[in-house]
């Protein structure tokens, strides 16, 4: 009888400092304000705050804080190759601008698939000025509608954003 009293306690103990753990989670995560933008569950972009905690790494020396924080616009978000052959490598310029008071960081840009190659620039892009994220598509062992996402990552809110290209692949010229 005492052993599974002591159990019980241990579980006690142990859901309790769980719950104490995730309190303090949510009270990082939760913004100050009780508000959510009016377009909050229908931007594809909006990171919710968990999703902002989780891509900071906890050992970065920059936090990410309203005195880092800036602003991003691609001029197009979703590009579309159109028809191409099977094969192709084809290349897209995302142009963007930095919208916000501080100098853009673009910490990483992440393809959904090994066939897209993106590539940019390491250094900050100067409040007002422009960029470009490069996109190369290889279509090799591809075949009909292809949609693929580019996650980009930045001191912005949210803090990353996709951008899309489409492509149809048609079969290899003979």
């Amino acid at each position: 009888m005492k052993e599974n009293l002591k159990t019980l306690a241990l579980i006690v103990i142990a859901l309790s400092l769980f719950s104490l753990a995730v309190i303090e989670l949510l009270k990082l995560t939760i913004p100050k304000e009780n508000t959510f933008p009016s377009n909050f569950i229908e931007n594809k972009n909006s990171a919710g705050p968990v999703q902002n905690m989780m891509n900071q790494k906890l050992d970065d020396p920059q936090k990410l804080t309203d005195s880092t924080l800036t602003s991003i616009e691609f001029a197009e978000e979703i590009f579309n190759f159109g028809d191409i052959y099977e094969g192709a490598k084809v290349t897209h310029e995302f142009k963007f601008k930095n919208t916000g008071k501080k100098p853009l960081i673009i910490k990483g840009a992440k393809a959904s698939c090994g066939c897209t190659i993106p590539s940019y620039s390491k250094e900050p892009i100067m409040p007002g000025k422009e960029g470009v994220i490069s996109v190369i598509f290889n279509s090799e062992g591809k075949g009909g509608v292809q949609h693929k996402a580019v996650h980009v990552t930045a001191n912005t809110i949210p803090n990353f954003t996709v951008i899309e290209f489409k492509a149809n692949v048609l079969d290899k010229k003979k």
